[in-house]
């Protein structure tokens, strides 16, 4: 009994997919036999054991048992009359059926049997009879009928639902699709039955049984099978019909693969599904399904995954029917070897008994301890790829690791406000996403609203109207193209780490000036050049600027021929001097707004600079020293030779400059930060000047380290700060400390006549004390306009500008983009009207006599506004915003060789 234990054990698994056998040139799933126990009892106590031993395996062995005295009572409980005319041709098979319909392995159906229940379904339908209608019709509708009927237990339940509602939601659609079809004349398409496309390829081409070559199509096949039209056909070739669609869904169910693809539910499978079939006779349909199956192997050859194990107990035996001896059990595997060597000659000969494997069992009970011993029928382990969601897991895994990069990339380029896709659908915008000191940020230019630059909302703001603007540029140009369209890049550091609304502000004012030049320059009714602006950016404080100039603007000014130059380049580091000196090797006219470092004009014959250099600067601040009459000069800065050139260079000659004119001074150096300047009360140093040599975002912290305990202001210094701090003095945020209250605070300014001409300015007319002329009033008349643009904007409070004076850096940068339109003028006088090329501008700047804004600017004199006014502002309260500053001293010219002055050289 053992070797037939084992030998039954064997059977059920199945074999790899590579599997070949030794004794047939077969690959993978092996033939199986048709297992016929004879004995003595019925039902017989072997297959209820096996049956207990299959129940107990894990993982279980998808498996039947079917008692045959039962079958009919069975049929009859599930099939009343009312639910079914006729009685299924094959009991057996569909109580089979039925039990394998709801076996499961894992948490899968094993199958659902579409086709095998399609055909039994068909063997119980009349057609149905309406007048005018043909049996075609009849059919069509018999068949759409069965894609959304109800299951065959007589529950309420949708056979599509009962499979996938999205089969249902398809089978809906073509329905409809196939109604529609009808209605507009289109017949054939009336005729489709959706949701039956594999079933009627396989009856019609897959299978030979009712012989379907006989139909034209799958409809004529169909109506042979319903009731009324079988009775003419071979009652046997529909029962094998019946049974080869039942082992064709079972080949679905185990199919490993799809075409060329794999098919992981066949993987799963890794036991083939033995049925045990208890009492098999003549009299119940035993024999005849076990004689069908044979036939179907057969005649079609194919493997199946179906293990019948039948027992009987009635005479005369099958074997004797058959003419064949059944061999003991312990002779089972040698008889099985002896099967599968017989089987390709008897499957030729289509022998009745080629399937069958006849073994006797003893009459004695089963012993025990046999079983106890017998091997443990469970599955194989499913391979851990074909396993449930393995390789989804594998496939979302190897997802995330291609499309991490690009989801880190876009997580990068939405946190740095990086447009992913703006270079790929404008030509006007280029950027890439780098590290600046740690932090990623995004550089490159642009020149419409696809990338915008920085995160503070006023500088967004101000460049999403400057790229309005270029597009009213080209407007202009395709209505006129006798106006020439000429360009200027804006490079600057438009990007920082963290909050910095003092630079942001800064550029968003520089912006603000060459957007109101824009503004006046692209008119309909003028007839000069139309004004676009390039927006740049080189990161936090220009520390990508070369890489930005070497790989994106210097092919962007090889192509962009109406590039007249470069504006803005913030402050002066040792990036910004490369950046200068390649611009000169370009040929690119530059204009720096804001740098004085005394050494950028010996970088490029082509760089000019509007404020004077550090050495007028040092000038400046030693001759206001000499006009206060102070008795010592304190210039506190940080550490030097930190790649601020500004800041060397400055402390540098503004040492020179007080030892050459004997001015008592002392340098005082921090190394951590501004705290560690003393208090200046601790004693009276009324009579004395500090100078602030550092950038904005140190400057507050200064003043309370000055003012620091101080119970007594008028024991403090003349507070004096470069230009640098510019940026602080216009962020009402950055005064609005308490412990500044009451502190007088001087600074140099880079275009102070814009300044003291202010609230008047900003509502529309300057101060007429500045007599700034023509120059003057076209601005303040166009910032009054701008200003409240941005004041009725959806700015937030804390974004709008609210000092009561024009931005320095607005006007200054306004004057820039004047001064390349006026060289683009005089170039076209001399072309008689041709566009100049940007090496023409380089030259007419250098014959420059510009009255601006800010006042006169001579480059005929030097590429460095050497000779413009310089002025030092004053604050008597630095807390009290509403406070305007006034002029305290001033060196250079003014607006003109007329304008009166006082002592102190401000406007009288």
């Amino acid at each position: 009994m053992s070797v037939l234990l084992e030998v039954i054990s064997k059977l059920c698994d199945r074999p790899g997919f590579f599997y070949r056998s030794k004794t047939e040139e077969v690959v993978g799933d092996q033939p199986l036999p048709l297992l016929y126990l004879e004995s003595e009892e019925s039902p017989t106590a072997f297959l209820r054991t096996l049956e207990q031993k299959l129940d107990e395996g894990r993982p279980a062995i998808p498996h039947a048992y079917v008692d045959l005295s039962a079958v009919n009572a069975e049929v009859d409980k599930r099939w009343p009359p009312e639910a079914r005319e006729t009685p299924p041709l094959l009991p057996l098979l569909d109580v089979l059926c039925h039990q394998l319909a709801g076996v499961h392995v894992g948490s899968e159906r094993l199958t659902r049997f579409d086709h095998y229940r399609l055909v039994d379904w068909l063997t119980s339908k009349r057609l149905p009879r309406k007048p005018g209608r043909d049996d075609r019709a009849s059919v069509i509708e018999l068949l759409r009928q069965w894609t959304g009927r109800t299951s065959e237990n007589g529950e309420a339940v949708n056979r599509a639902v009962d499979a996938f509602i999205p089969n249902l939601v398809t089978r809906l659609g073509l329905g409809l699709v196939a109604w529609v079809g009808s209605k507009a004349g289109f017949r054939w398409l009336g005729k489709r039955v959706p949701g039956l496309a594999r079933e009627s390829k396989w009856f019609m081409r897959g299978q030979n049984f009712a012989l379907p070559n006989h139909s034209i199509e799958f409809l004529g096949f169909a109506e042979r099978l319903t009731l009324g039209r079988r009775e003419s056909e071979n009652e046997e070739q529909i029962k094998l019909l019946l049974v080869h669609a039942f082992l064709e869904d079972l080949r679905i169910a185990y199919r490993r693969r799809r075409r060329f693809l794999p098919r992981r539910a066949g993987w799963r499978r890794t036991a083939y599904i033995p049925v045990l079939l208890d009492g098999v006779t003549e009299d119940n349909g035993g024999w005849e399904l076990l004689e069908l199956i044979n036939d179907v192997r057969n005649e079609t050859g194919e493997l199946d995954p179906l293990l019948v194990i039948a027992a009987s107990s009635v005479q005369p035996a099958l074997s004797q029917r058959l003419g064949t001896t059944p061999v003991a059990p312990d002779d089972t595997e040698e008889a099985l070897a002896t099967w599968k060597e017989e089987l390709p000659r008897k499957r030729q000969m289509l022998a009745p008994d080629a399937r069958y494997l006849m073994i006797k069992l003893p009459s004695a009970s089963p012993d025990k301890k046999k079983w106890k011993n017998a091997p443990a029928f469970r599955a194989a382990p499913v391979r851990w790829l074909a396993r449930s969601r393995r390789l989804e897991a594998i496939i979302a895994a190897a997802a995330a690791v291609l499309l991490l990069p690009g989801f880190v990339t876009v997580q990068n380029h939405i946190e740095a406000n990086c447009s992913i896709v703006g270079s790929a659908i404008s030509r006007g915008v280029s950027t890439r996403l780098m590290d600046v000191d740690g932090h990623v940020e995004c550089v490159g230019y642009s020149d419409n609203s696809s990338q915008v630059f920085g995160s503070n909302p006023r500088l967004r703001w101000t460049q999403q109207a400057v790229f309005a603007q270029n597009e009213e540029a080209e407007r202009l140009r395709a209505a006129d193209t006798r106006r020439p369209l000429v360009s200027l890049l804006y490079f600057s550091s438009l990007t920082h780490p963290d909050t910095n609304p003092d630079a942001d502000h800064s550029r968003a004012e520089e912006l603000e000036g060459m957007l109101l030049k824009q503004r006046q320059q692209n008119d309909k009714s003028n007839s000069g050049p139309l004004l676009r602006i390039v927006v740049a950016n080189g990161g936090a404080t220009m520390k990508r600027a070369h890489e930005v100039l070497t790989n994106m603007l210097t092919p962007l000014l090889e192509e962009d021929r109406s590039i007249i130059g470069v504006i803005g380049l913030d402050r002066s580091v040792a990036q910004t001097q490369r950046v200068i000196a390649l611009l000169g090797s370009l040929g690119v006219p530059t204009i720096g707004t804001t740098l004085t470092e005394a050494s950028l004009p010996s970088l490029s014959a082509t760089y000019f600079q509007l404020i004077p250099g550090n050495v007028r600067q040092a000038d400046l601040v030693r001759r206001f020293a000499q006009h206060l009459g102070v008795t010592k000069v304190t210039i506190h800065h940080p550490k030097l030779g930190r790649d601020d050139v500004y800041l060397d260079n400055l402390v540098t000659v503004l040492g020179q400059e007080l030892a050459r004119s004997k001015v008592h001074y002392e340098t005082d150096e921090y190394a951590n930060g501004p705290q560690e300047v003393p208090s200046q009360c601790a004693e009276d140093h009324s009579r004395e000047m500090v100078f602030f040599a550092g950038r904005e975002e140190h400057f507050g912290e200064f003043l309370r380290a000055v003012g620091k305990d101080c119970y007594d202001k008028n024991r403090l210094p003349r507070i004096l700060a470069d230009d640098a701090i510019i940026r602080f003095i216009a962020q009402k945020g950055s005064r609005s400390h308490d412990s500044l209250a009451g502190m007088r605070v001087s600074y140099v300014s880079m275009a102070g006549l814009v300044a003291i001409a202010g609230r008047s300015c900003v509502d529309g007319k300057p101060d007429q004390q500045v007599r700034g002329g023509l120059p003057l009033n076209t601005f303040c008349a166009g910032y009054s306009v701008l200003a409240g643009e941005v004041q009725s904007s959806a700015l937030p409070p804390e974004d709008k500008p609210v000092k009561p004076w024009p931005g320095e850096h607005l006007a200054v940068a306004y004057d820039a983009a004047g001064l390349f339109l006026d060289a683009v003028r005089n170039a076209q006088l001399r072309l008689e009207g041709h566009t100049p090329h940007r090496g023409a501008i380089g030259g007419e700047l250098r014959e420059l006599d510009f009255f601006g804004a800010t006042g006169r600017t001579n480059f005929k004199a030097s590429r460095v506004g050497e000779t413009r006014n310089f002025t030092i502002l004053e604050i008597a309260d630095i807390h009290d915003f509403g406070q305007q500053p006034v002029c305290v001293y001033l060196t250079g010219d003014l607006y003109g060789p007329d304008s009166p002055r006082r002592p102190d050289g401000c406007p009288a």
